[in-house]
Order: structure tokens, then sequence, then C-alpha cells
């Protein structure tokens, strides 16, 4: 996968782990939703 493609689904499962209240687990629904809000990743965001 493209970095910006890994990174987008890298940061909807950590915010989907984040809202799942057992450790170890995530939330599917909210994985996917996020998933499909996608992440903007630019040149100028990672030079920071």
């Amino acid at each position: 996968l493209p970095w910006p493609d890994r990174l987008t689904r890298a940061v909807a499962l950590s915010a989907a782990t984040v809202l799942s209240p057992v450790a170890g687990e995530f939330d599917r629904a909210a994985y996917e939703e996020l998933l499909g809000r996608g992440v903007a990743v630019t040149a100028e965001a990672g030079a920071a």
C-alpha cells in the first residue's frame, strides 16, 4: 500500500481502538466509518 493509505488505516484503527471499552479490541463500525473519511497527508505535514 502507498504511505497515505497506510497512514489512513493506522489513524482509523487507532481511533477505533480508543472507542473500544476492552483492551486489545477495536470498534469495527467506527473503523470502517473513519476509514471512509480518509486522512489528508501532505509533504508539508511530513516535514514538520
